[in-house]
């Protein structure tokens, strides 16, 4: 770009001298023709031809001289041309009425000539023509030290042109640095005082780094927490692109295929080579819509759900798999259908005996009018045993209940066995059996009316098959660092070993007669062990047939230091639950609305006040700088007005001297 600008400076330079020398020849021919035009005479002719004749030749002949009267007469012409009409030149006339004319024009050679007519003294016209020339003889021996000077003068522009450049870059190289190490995240280091007109721009590039890592960690907190969402999903998914690689998957397809390596962008056939499975992933990618699909995996059922996604902008298509474990479902299927056959089969027996005993009596198959209050008696006694079945399993089924409907709190365990052995204890003493209590202050996390039905049970249980006059004894103690246990132990009859392992089953009865006798439905350990399996507990037994049976619930435990704080929280919750609904929340919320507001207001405001600081200092700055160079212009004018003024007063001086002498 430098050697352009030295070239066309060279160029422009090169045209302005040509038109510059033009200028000259042709001012000194205009002045020649003048100067020719005063020596001519009509009177002496002779002699004027002579001195015209001399000028045509002193200048090589290379200038047409015509000199003519008024009406065309041809008085001299250095170049004879019989048919050439000199009065009708525009120049000619121009200088009959003007006294004098110049003009440029070209003849038929193409060759553009000076054109200059004057009036002579004696009312003659003197009309000269010369080519335009450049006149090379002029300069030629000046032709060695014009190339010196230009290559010299080239040199120096290129040297100070890349001077320059760099002057005018150093900036830009310091500024893309400066941003370099801000985009690094390193400090950067101060400009120099020469750029204080940069710190702007670097201070928007650090506040827009700035909003742009602000930016990045929000979508890294926003990945993390779609990725923690997902990985936490009971469900199985993975998600495959169009060429059926693996996108994605979360930490239960990590934990089902048992992963090893990281199986992302590899085909689908390399994380489970099941015919079936592939058969049914390719069958989805043709097919529209969801698909569905059960197989099953590593021996437990699945059911395989397949839906269409686009993957990014490109509207690349890819296939989304939810893989859900059925296992769950199943079993709650098995257990349905054998509690329906469980249930038809103890409503079955009460029924059977009501419908025999009602036919007797229908029939008269009867002896004495005792037989029918006999009769009457047993289908009551049947009904009512029927009525309390139905009223258990429906109970039952609502301990079953999911943890919705049900209201958790912190529990004082020791305060239900207390409560329930009270319940009890007319039961007990009916039966002689006293009943022996050993509890410390302890809690859990529950539902009191749950728990407070376990202990009865167990305690109802304990008493029922019990003998005559025994003995039960109640225990809760902690158990490790947070567990409990509660122990209710008997000296009933017992269970046998073989039936042990059944007793928490629905309807399982280890003593047919005996249960009958009281009345039992074999309901009662088995709504005892899912209410501890509900407050994620365990359930134990160990009995010795005529000595005697222990059941054992270990529950969670909850510390003192965890009562305070589920105390506290409830007393929390409680609070807010009011304030939502008497709307001090809504209040409270559109305060720190409002506080937000100004806040973000008061900031753009400080960072408004701090750029329209820096832009006025920056003014202040340019300002003084100016006011400095005006300054420094005014006393080197004042400097050189004192220097001239002291130059002319010895010459002053001198002349009045001179004058006096």
């Amino acid at each position: 770009m430098g050697i352009i600008s030295v070239l066309l400076t060279f160029l422009l330079s090169a045209i302005l001298y040509y038109q510059g020398m033009q200028d000259q020849f042709s001012h000194e021919v205009g002045h020649l023709t003048e100067t020719m035009a005063q020596a001519l005479s009509k009177s002496d002719e002779a002699r004027s031809e002579e001195y015209l004749d001399r000028m045509f030749k002193e200048n090589h002949e290379k200038m047409h001289i015509v000199w003519m009267n008024t009406d065309g007469t041809v008085l001299y012409d250095s170049k004879p041309d019989p048919g050439g009409d000199y009065l009708s030149n525009t120049v000619v006339q121009e200088a009959l009425d003007k006294g004098s004319a110049y003009e440029v024009h070209k003849e038929g050679n193409d060759t553009p000539k000076n054109y200059y007519a004057t009036m002579a003294p004696d009312d003659t016209i003197l009309r000269i023509s010369v080519e335009r020339a450049i006149p090379y003889r002029g300069f030629s021996s000046y032709l060695p030290e014009i190339i010196v000077f230009l290559l010299v003068f080239m040199v120096g522009c290129l040297a100070a042109a890349e001077k320059e450049t760099e002057k005018i870059l150093r900036p830009f190289h310091l500024l893309g640095d400066l941003v370099q190490q801000i985009m690094e995240g390193r400090p950067a280091h101060k400009l120099p005082d020469d750029y204080k007109e940069l710190q702007p721009l670097i201070a928007k590039v650090e506040e827009q780094h700035n909003d742009i890592e602000n930016y990045l960690e929000d979508i890294e907190e926003e990945r993390n927490t779609i990725r923690t969402v997902v990985d936490t999903i009971a469900d199985g998914i993975i998600l495959l692109n169009e060429d059926k690689e693996i996108v994605d998957y979360n930490k239960t397809v990590e934990e089902l295929f048992g992963l090893k390596e990281d199986k992302r962008y590899r085909r689908i056939a390399s994380l489970y080579h099941d015919e079936d499975w592939l058969r049914a992933i390719g069958r989805a990618y043709h097919a529209e819509g969801r698909q569905e699909y059960t197989m099953t995996l590593f021996g437990r059922p699945y059911r395989m759900v397949m839906n269409h996604i686009e993957l990014n902008d490109d509207e690349e298509k890819g296939l989304l798999i939810v893989l859900r474990d059925l296992t769950a479902a199943y079993t709650a299927e098995k257990m349905r259908r054998e509690f329906s056959a469980n249930v038809s089969h103890e409503l079955k027996t009460p029924l059977t005996s009501i419908s025999g005993f009602a036919e007797m009596i229908a029939n008269g198959m009867y002896q004495k009018p005792e037989d029918v209050r006999l009769f009457g008696s047993r289908i009551m006694n049947e009904s009512q045993r029927m009525l309390t079945l139905i009223d258990t399993i429906m109970h039952l089924s609502k301990v079953e209940e999911t943890e919705t409907t049900i209201t958790w709190k912190t529990v004082s365990v020791d305060s239900l066995v207390r409560y329930a052995a009270d319940l009890i204890k007319p039961q007990a003493d009916a039966k002689g059996v006293t009943i022996d209590i050993d509890a410390q202050p302890l809690y859990t996390y529950g539902n009191p009316a749950l728990l407070s039905e376990l202990i009865m049970n167990l305690l109802d249980n304990s008493v029922k098959y019990n003998h005559q006059g025994g003995h039960i004894s109640v225990r809760l103690a902690p158990e490790g660092e947070d567990k409990l246990t509660i122990s209710v132990s008997d000296n009933g009859i017992g269970i046998p070993k073989e039936k042990q392992g059944r007793v928490f089953e629905r309807f399982y009865r280890a003593d047919e007669s005996r249960t009958k006798a009281t009345g039992g439905s074999g309901l009662g350990l088995a709504i005892c062990k899912h209410i501890v399996e509900k407050h994620k507990g365990t359930l134990n037994i160990s009995s010795v047939e005529g000595e005697g049976t222990t059941v054992t619930a270990i529950l969670p435990r909850l510390s003192d230091a965890d009562v305070n704080k589920e105390n506290a929280e409830a007393l929390t919750a409680k609070k807010e639950a009011a304030d939502a609904e008497s709307g001090r929340l809504a209040a409270l919320e559109a305060e720190e609305d409002k506080a937000r507001e100004e806040a973000a207001k008061k900031e753009e405001s400080a960072k408004k006040e701090e750029s329209e600081k820096a832009e006025a200092q920056k003014k202040d700055e340019e300002a003084k700088f100016h006011h400095k160079g005006k300054k420094l212009k005014k006393n080197k004018k004042s400097k050189k007005k004192n220097s001239d003024h002291t130059k002319d007063a010895p010459s002053k001086e001198d002349d009045e001297s001179k004058k006096k002498k």
